[in-house]
């Protein structure tokens, strides 16, 4: 039984279109029992998201990181946004997911390209865009050059070009506020950007707390699966693969030393969460990830309506 679910849920054709149609009916829901923003901005954030959906796609069909299907990464995408009313709203957190997302396209598109400059300039504009809207995603830069290093696309003239595309947007914001006389702003980010705190130093929403501790259970399994077999696949899925477990951590660990802007990096977190999930439950069939599986599904149900309630 716990085989059939499984398989019956992945592989079938309408599952794409039963997931929009379960999370447009939770997005009412949510905004009926509690609406934390406008109807206005509710519909421009489930569009943000569909945005983002979209973009999952056209990842996984140009680089194959979920071989046997290529929309169910959306698909859980679409579903672990809707349970999470906190973030139905445009806010930093999803437009600066969608912006590193965008910057992740890129990047990959640099696998084994020597002449990479070009790429890897509009690639880091992105990502410095995105640190606009959520300064911690600064630490992530460092390993976004040894990810160059390690698809092979790293070189002098590339990583000028990351630096400059990176600090253009960086210094533009820094230049607005200065000929502005808004200069508290930029030591607002730069506070933002040193200052961490553990989890029992802030008030949190349990909302936020259970969806953290949901999506890090996802992310463990997943990721211990795929190091478990990942020798199965290709050398280049590998190192995408690998590059989103290790982004996947490093978000996890800025969410726990930076507990505050945990709700913040959420929509990034579910991005990396879709995909390695998604990878999972596509290329697994034995009885245990059946029932890890079901009871996945048995706690997404428990999370909506803690979420939903508190």
């Amino acid at each position: 039984m716990a085989k059939s679910i499984q398989k019956k849920i992945v592989t079938n054709q309408l599952t794409l279109t039963t997931a929009i149609i379960v999370s447009v009916a939770i997005w009412v829901v949510c905004f009926l029992v509690r609406p934390l923003a406008s109807l206005g901005e509710t519909i421009g954030a489930y569009a943000l998201y569909t945005l983002i959906g979209y973009l999952l796609i056209v990842i996984n069909k140009s680089f194959a990181i979920i071989r046997l299907r290529a929309s169910f990464q959306t698909i859980i995408f679409l579903i672990l946004t809707s349970i999470y009313p906190e973030i139905h709203t445009i806010f930093g957190g999803n437009l600066m997911a969608i912006c590193c997302l965008a910057s992740i396209f890129i990047l990959y598109n640099t696998f084994q390209v020597s002449w990479s400059a070009g790429l890897l300039f509009h690639a880091f504009i992105l990502w410095g865009i995105g640190c606009l809207f959520v300064p911690k995603m600064v630490w992530l830069i460092p390993y976004l050059w040894y990810s160059c290093y390690v698809f092979r696309s790293l070189n002098i003239r590339s990583f000028v070009a990351s630096v400059f595309g990176w600090s253009i947007p960086i210094g533009i914001f820094t230049i607005y506020d200065l000929v502005t006389n808004h200069g508290a702003d930029i030591i607002a980010k730069i506070a933002e950007v040193t200052r961490f705190e553990s989890i029992s130093s802030v008030n949190l929403e349990l909302s936020t707390v259970v969806m953290l501790f949901y999506t890090l259970m996802l992310f463990l399994v997943s990721a211990t699966h795929y190091f478990m077999y990942s020798m199965e696949e290709k050398m280049q899925t590998r190192s995408y693969l690998q590059h989103l477990i290790v982004t996947g951590s490093l978000l996890f660990v800025l969410a726990f030393t930076s507990i505050s802007i945990a709700l913040q990096l959420m929509p990034m977190i579910l991005i990396v969460i879709s995909l390695l999930y998604g990878h999972f439950s596509m290329l697994t069939n034995s009885k245990w990830s059946n029932i890890f599986f079901i009871g996945s599904l048995l706690c997404f149900m428990l999370v909506f309506v803690v979420n939903l309630l508190y």
